[in-house]
């Protein structure tokens, strides 16, 4: 008799460990999926939305109407397909040719993730003019000029780029390097991940999302 109910208060444990552990797999959520660009506007409406994957999933891009902005700026709502999405603006770069209010389009870059209306595990990085077909890039060059709020690389081609300092990751490092002449170039090499906006004028910026050292 004792044997039989030890064996059935084992059999009943492992029921319950097992069950536990099924829960917690079941309820993980995960970084790794990928994102997927799509437009839920339906056919003839001005809805507009569409999501870019970025630079290796890390960095990524929505492009949507403002339908409303908070008194003191620190929150965005934008349509997002069908769904009225708000993101918070607190410590994040804004640079728009137009001041941010109903009607205008505007390219949200972030990390993380946004679903419909759910931006909560979203990091909202920079709110910048709508372009069309934005793309994340990278560039890696030496450091040829820094200023207050700007910096040029010359990369390996040649070619001589133009960046602002806007939130970007790693700027806060001294990656950049020091000025070793009165160009204020320092020669260290470094890697920019960046977005280009494309202006009415036709002038452009670049825009840098993250600056990392080169070897």
């Amino acid at each position: 008799m004792k044997k039989t109910l030890i064996t059935a208060l084992l059999i009943c444990s492992a029921l319950v460990f097992t069950a536990c552990g099924k829960s917690a797999v079941n309820t993980e959520t995960t970084g790794t999926t990928a994102p997927v660009q799509s437009s839920n506007a339906s056919e003839g409406s001005d809805e507009v939305s569409t999501e870019a994957p970025g630079n290796a999933e890390e960095f990524k891009i929505l492009t949507g109407k403002v339908v409303s902005v908070s008194d003191n700026m620190d929150q965005i709502t934008i349509l997002n397909g069908k769904a009225e999405t708000t993101l918070d603006l607190d410590r994040v770069a804004v640079e728009t040719s137009y001041a941010l209010e109903e009607g205008v389009e505007v390219s949200v870059v972030y990390k993380g993730e946004i679903s419909g209306n759910d931006a909560k595990n979203a990091d909202i990085l920079l709110v910048l003019d709508a372009q069309e077909g934005m793309k994340v890039a990278e560039a890696t060059g030496t450091v040829t000029d820094q200023a207050m709020s700007t910096f040029t690389i010359k990369t390996e081609s040649g070619v001589e780029m133009g960046f602002m300092k806007d939130n970007a990751e790693g700027l806060d490092s001294d990656v950049l390097g020091k000025a070793e002449d009165d160009s204020n170039g320092s020669g260290a090499k470094v890697k920019v991940t960046y977005v280009t906006v494309t202006y009415d004028a036709g002038s452009a910026s670049n825009f840098p999302l993250k600056v990392e050292a080169a070897r």
